[in-house]
């Protein structure tokens, strides 16, 4: 892959809560997905405020390209429970600013986790991207601290038709659109693309594609782990990686939803 690429989004400190106890980890959008590049042989140039620490601890330092740096890290406490994920936000970090983007043109993935890429910076990003794939996640859900919650906005619907291609899992999906079922939000979400496409994800169902034309359903069951923190930011990148080269969308995301799975049954070795 030719190009440079920029990742927008903090980096975070994730307490994991499953059967096997509690973990503590560096984590977030912007760590998953630079990982995931890296895997790929990209070096990613990653844009982010969070402390001087967290960068140095989860090995992003050296592709840190802006100079914003806060005393506040983001912290999530996820708990596991069966097929159901609790999380809780106990620390914020500050949004990124607009002395905080890239100049030039660039490949660029927007992962936020909780407001942090603003709307208006959002969209100052895609005139300088040649392809700007991201997440719904850090702009459906509410920036305040304790239980998370998802909401919709006019504001973030408008921001759909923004990406090349974009993520969300199904609870976001509802939330954006301000839907009671699945298939009224898919029919909804239609309605808010252009030329660019949505991946939904649902925990260990195969995806489902959404364009302008219609949607249709890609791959097989996913594979079952008792951990899947950081898997939708990983097969964002993948995904990512998969459209820049070419390859067709159907492909591109059995690629991604291939290399994801690989991913986690490797963890959950470890």
């Amino acid at each position: 892959m030719r190009g440079r690429v920029c990742v927008y989004g903090n980096p975070t400190v994730d307490v994991i809560v499953t059967s096997r106890g509690v973990a503590v980890r560096t984590g977030g959008g912007v760590y998953y997905t630079a990982l995931s590049l890296l895997d790929e042989g990209v070096k990613p140039e990653v844009y982010s405020v969070g402390p001087h620490w967290l960068f140095l601890v989860n090995g992003l330092m050296e592709f840190k390209a802006n100079p914003s740096y806060s005393t506040s890290p983001m912290v999530f406490r996820i708990t596991y429970l069966d097929t159901e994920r609790v999380m809780e936000v106990a620390e914020m970090s500050p949004q990124l600013s607009g002395v905080d983007e890239h100049s030039g043109s660039c490949y660029t993935v927007v992962n936020p986790v909780l407001g942090e890429v603003t709307p208006s910076l959002l969209k100052s990003l895609r005139t300088k991207s040649i392809v700007l794939a991201g997440d719904v996640q850090g702009f459906v859900r509410e920036r305040r601290l304790g239980p998370l919650a998802l909401r919709g906005s006019g504001d973030v619907r408008e921001l759909v038709g923004v990406f090349d291609v974009l993520h969300m899992d199904a609870a976001e999906l509802l939330a954006l659109t301000g839907s009671s079922s699945k298939d009224e939000a898919l029919g909804r979400l239609r309605k808010l693309l252009r030329d660019g496409y949505v991946v939904v994800t649902e925990g260990f169902k195969p995806p489902v594609v959404v364009h302008r034309g219609g949607f249709e359903v890609v791959g097989q069951e996913r594979v079952r782990v008792g951990d899947k923190t950081g898997s939708g930011d990983y097969f964002l990148a993948r995904l990512f990686v998969g459209v820049v080269e070419g390859l067709p969308v159907r492909e591109a995301v059995e690629y991604a939803l291939e290399e994801t799975d690989k991913w986690l049954l490797e963890r959950e070795k470890r």
